[in-house]
């Protein structure tokens, strides 16, 4: 994998605005995996310092090495690579998920969106984790909390009102 393209303070501000933002998706979907950046260079073969310069916005990694970065971090098609201006042939025909929904989602700024794609990793790994043991929680909270014939409280007495003030 090639370490990418370094780009001077002169180009077009819509690129540079991609690069970083294709540096802060990578590296939020990097530390939502506990992945660091030598991890993903030794997945991809290549440097740590690639890594590095694409997550800083320093270079520009070839449209290749962004669709295989999705692959490897199993992301939707375009999810990285569109904000550099790729669009991989997988994504014609693929249906769009959640985080390339927040990514493209032009009512939402470029930190919120990192921020939502965040907490969604965050809460999908947290689901994955908790389903097993939340259900047999939940079954044992319906074992204890239905009450059965003898857990009947008895209806309430009726008094009658007192007459006379006694």
């Amino acid at each position: 994998m090639d370490g990418g393209t370094e780009v001077s303070q002169g180009a077009a501000p819509r690129y540079g605005e991609g690069r970083l933002r294709f540096g802060r998706l990578l590296a939020s979907a990097l530390k939502g995996r506990g992945m660091k950046q030598e991890d993903l260079a030794g997945m991809l073969g290549t440097t740590q310092s690639s890594v590095s310069g694409w997550i800083n916005g320093k270079y520009e990694p070839a449209a290749e090495t962004v669709f295989a970065i999705e692959r490897t971090l199993s992301m939707d098609p375009g999810f990285l690579s569109r904000p550099l201006g790729y669009l991989p042939v997988e994504a014609i025909s693929t249906t769009i998920g959640v985080e390339a929904a927040i990514a493209h989602s032009p009512l939402l700024a470029e930190d919120d969106k990192v921020v939502l794609v965040s907490l969604y990793e965050l809460l999908a790994a947290k689901r994955q984790d908790a389903t097993a043991p939340r259900k047999a929680a939940v079954d044992r909270r319906r074992v204890t909390t239905t009450p059965g014939p003898a857990a009947k409280r008895p209806a309430p007495a009726r008094t009658k009102p007192m007459v006379g003030g006694r």
